[in-house]
């Protein structure tokens, strides 16, 4: 009887697949349009259509924006993964939607080639988008009740190095934390050993180490090669997003409740 097991360390082959498909999907628009808008969309969905198939049906994936409860509109946001007991607010015919800033586990931003400027952009967007998490009580950002916020690069079009320094000396995790997924280094980056891409982390000091690390604030700089970087970001989301909601531990009853910090009655008085 054939069967699948992916040993930790090594290419996970279906994961491979679904890599080349999206790849390949942001190849043909490259190709077919000079529209950056076309492009930028054409990046958004393939991988909006990869969560919506393999995302367990207790979380959605969308594109649009969300809402705190004081009214608050986020920026435009290329992915959201939210938790799927809480109701959309408003739902576009483009597939983009309005949802509540409680419902909200992940954001992912898309880049098809990735460059210093872009991540730069990126990180003072995602400052920004944290600046709204104030809005609701008992989100902290470097808390597990806060949402998580991640850049996706196809592919990169300058060298890991430069992309590395940019990245760990712009980043400010204790106020804004956000991960780099590269799927495809710059084509000098990659090795012969087989890892294509990566993962740009911090990872935060642990209490017995009292803060100490290679940056002022305490965090260590980590550049994490990978045969599939899309499986990574997968496990890491799913299990990330679990933690999540676990730890927000919200009930029903208390879905419920927020829900009338967003909606009321449209009852003529």
């Amino acid at each position: 009887m054939k069967s699948f097991k992916h040993v930790h360390g090594t290419r996970n082959a279906i994961m491979a697949q679904e890599e080349e498909a999206i790849l390949l999907t942001v190849e043909r628009a490259l190709a077919s349009s000079p529209n950056a808008q076309t492009i930028g969309r054409n990046g958004e969905i393939p991988f909006l259509q990869f969560l919506q198939r393999y995302l367990p049906s207790t979380l959605r994936a969308t594109t649009g924006h969300f809402i705190t409860p004081s009214g608050a509109v986020s920026p435009q946001l290329d992915v959201i993964v939210a938790d799927a007991r809480y109701p959309l607010l408003s739902e576009n015919s483009d597939g983009s939607a309005l949802v509540m800033l409680h419902s909200v586990v992940h954001l992912f931003e898309i880049k098809t080639n990735v460059t210093t400027k872009d991540l730069k952009k990126t990180l003072e967007t995602n400052r920004k988008i944290f600046g709204l998490v104030r809005d609701v009580e008992g989100f902290a950002t470097e808390s597990w009740t806060s949402f998580r916020t991640c850049l996706l690069a196809y592919n990169c079009a300058q060298r890991l190095a430069s992309l590395e320094v940019c990245f760990f000396s712009n980043s400010t995790p204790e106020e804004s934390y956000l991960e780099a997924y590269l799927l495809r280094y710059h084509p000098k980056d990659r090795t012969a050993a087989g890892a294509v891409g990566g993962r740009l982390h911090l990872e935060p000091p642990f209490p017995e180490e009292d803060g100490r690390g290679p940056r002022v604030d305490g965090y260590f700089p980590c550049s994490i090669r990978s045969h599939t970087p899309l499986s990574d970001l997968y496990y890491s989301l799913v299990q990330d997003s679990y933690y999540i909601i676990g730890e927000r531990d919200y009930s029903f009853t208390d879905i419920g409740a927020h829900f009338n910090d967003y909606m009321s009655w449209a009852s003529a008085l």
